[in-house]
C-alpha cells in the first residue's frame, strides 16, 4: 500500500481488494495468502462472478460461508460490527478492477521476494462478461440532461434558505459547475480560493489540488463566490480571503461537536448521503410525470456531477481546455465524454449508401 503513493482513492481501492482476497483465503480456503496457488486464485475470480448472484442453494454447493456473510449495507463504517466486505454483486468493471489489483499485489510480492512465483501468471487476464453484460446500458453516459438538471434546480429553490440548502448549493458549484472529483470536494479548503491577476484584470480563482497532487486553476463567478460566502457566514466561519479561515473546509458536516474549524469536513460516505438524500427527494417529485428521469436521478452519484460538467463544457469549449479544467492527464480521457448528437447520427446513417 505504501508503494502505491499517497492518493487516498488509490489507497482505498488497493486496501479494499487486498483485504477481500485475504479474508477469502482465510475463510473459504483456510490458507494464508502466501500459500494461495493456481487453484485458489482461479477460484477467487469465479467467486467474484458468483457473489450476490446465486440462489442460496446453488451457492452452498460451491462455497462454505453463505453470501450474507460477505454482503452488507452500503457505506457501513469500517469499525462497525455490521460491516461486510461487499455491499452487492460486482459489475464487470468492478470485477476487472479487483482482478487487476490482486494481480499487481501478487506481482509485487513476487518481485520483492516474498513469493517464489506469481500464480496469476498462469491465469488469463481477460475478465469475461456475464449474461446481460457487455451491452449498452440505459444510463451509460452517466450525466444529467439539461431538463433533469432543471428539475434539481427547481426543487433546490423551493427549500428554505438554511444550512441544508446552502451546503447543497456549494456542493453543486464544486461538482457540476467546476467538475471537481469527490475527493477534491472533501479536501477543498477556503484557502484554495484567492485573487489572481490576468493582464490588467483581477479574477477570483480556485486552485484545486487533484489526483497525484496535480493543481489546476479555475475562475469563479461572482454568483459562485456569493453562494460560498453565504454558506460560510451561516456557519459562522471567517469570510473568504481572510488568513484565519484558510483551513476551513468548503463543505462541512452538521455534527461538528468539539472539532476545530479545520476538522469539520464531510467524509466520502457523508457526502454521498447528502447528495443521495436530496436526489431521492427530487426523484419522488418527478416520478409521476417522468419515471425514467426519476430512475436516473436515483442511479446518480457524486461523479455524475463531474460527468455533467464535462458534457456541458465540451459543447462550448475546446477539448484541450476541458482537459485542463478537469485535470485529465490525457486528452483521450476527455474525449470519452464527447458523443455525437442523435440527430447527427440519424443524418449520418441516411447518407450511407444502401
Amino acid at each position: 500500500l505504501k508503494a502505491k503513493g499517497t492518493n487516498a482513492n488509490t489507497q482505498a481501492a488497493y486496501r479494499r481488494e487486498a483485504e477481500r482476497f485475504l479474508l477469502w483465503c482465510l475463510l473459504e480456503k483456510r490458507v494464508a495468502l502466501s500459500s494461495a496457488r493456481l487453484d485458489e486464485c482461479a477460484d477467487y475470480l469465479k467467486w467474484l462472478e458468483m457473489i450476490g448472484r446465486e440462489t442460496p442453494e446453488n451457492w452452498q454447493k460451491s462455497w462454505i460461508y453463505p453470501q450474507e456473510t460477505w454482503i452488507g449495507p452500503k457505506n457501513t463504517p469500517r469499525e462497525s460490527p455490521d460491516w461486510k466486505p461487499f455491499n452487492s454483486s460486482l459489475a464487470y468493471t468492478s470485477r476487472k478492477a479487483a482482478s487487476t489489483i490482486i494481480r499487481q499485489l501478487f506481482s509485487f510480492l513476487h518481485k520483492t521476494g516474498y513469493l517464489k512465483f506469481n500464480p496469476f501468471d498462469q491465469i488469463p487476464a481477460k475478465v469475461r462478461f456475464l449474461p446481460g453484460e457487455g451491452k449498452p446500458k440505459e444510463f451509460a453516459d452517466r450525466s444529467l440532461s439539461p431538463a433533469q438538471w432543471e428539475e434539481i434546480e427547481t426543487h433546490l429553490a423551493q427549500l428554505p434558505l438554511d444550512l441544508v440548502r446552502m451546503r447543497l448549493e456549494v456542493l453543486f458549484v464544486l461538482g457540476k459547475e467546476l467538475g471537481m472529483r469527490a475527493s477534491e470536494m472533501i479536501n477543498a479548503r477556503c484557502g484554495w480560493i484567492e485573487y489572481s491577476r490576468f493582464g490588467d484584470e483581477e479574477t477570483v480563482v480556485i486552485d484545486i489540488v487533484g489526483k497525484g497532487d496535480k493543481q489546476r486553476r479555475l475562475p469563479l463567478s461572482s454568483e459562485q463566490v456569493e453562494k460560498i460566502s453565504r454558506y460560510l457566514a451561516a456557519r459562522k466561519r471567517p469570510p473568504l480571503f481572510e488568513p484565519a479561515g484558510k483551513d476551513v473546509p468548503l463543505i462541512a458536516s452538521f455534527r461538528i461537536g468539539n472539532k476545530g474549524a479545520d476538522k469539520e469536513g464531510l467524509s466520502r460516505s457523508g457526502l454521498y448521503i447528502v447528495l443521495h438524500t436530496f436526489l431521492e427527494e427530487v426523484a419522488n417529485d418527478v416520478r409521476k410525470k417522468n419515471p425514467r428521469d426519476a430512475a436516473k436521478l436515483l442511479g446518480s452519484s457524486l461523479h455524475w456531477l463531474r460527468h455533467t460538467f464535462a458534457v456541458a463544457s465540451l459543447e462550448v469549449m475546446p477539448v484541450n481546455v476541458v482537459q485542463t479544467a478537469m485535470g485529465h492527464a490525457s486528452v483521450n480521457t476527455t474525449t470519452r465524454y464527447i458523443s455525437p448528437d442523435q440527430t447527427e447520427v440519424l443524418e449520418g446513417f441516411k447518407k450511407l449508401k444502401s
